[in-house]
């Protein structure tokens, strides 16, 4: 489960990488350039709360341990 988390938040952020390039080089039109932006917003969202996510399990697996 993990890794299959793992992979789709590096494929996020590799797509976000390519996606931005594009549009820094301007290549990508206005309404392109809008849409981009938006998903980017919302891979950065998704991938720092699956950080977050990963974070209160690690500590709650710690207190557990305890």
């Amino acid at each position: 489960m993990m890794k299959a988390v793992l992979i789709v938040a590096t494929l996020f952020i590799f797509i976000s990488m390519l996606l931005n390039g594009a549009r820094r080089k301007g290549k990508l039109n206005e309404s392109a350039n809008r849409a981009v932006t938006g998903l980017a917003t919302s891979m950065r969202i998704f991938v720092y709360g699956l950080l977050v996510c990963v974070a209160i399990l690690c500590v709650t697996m710690a207190w557990h341990h305890l």
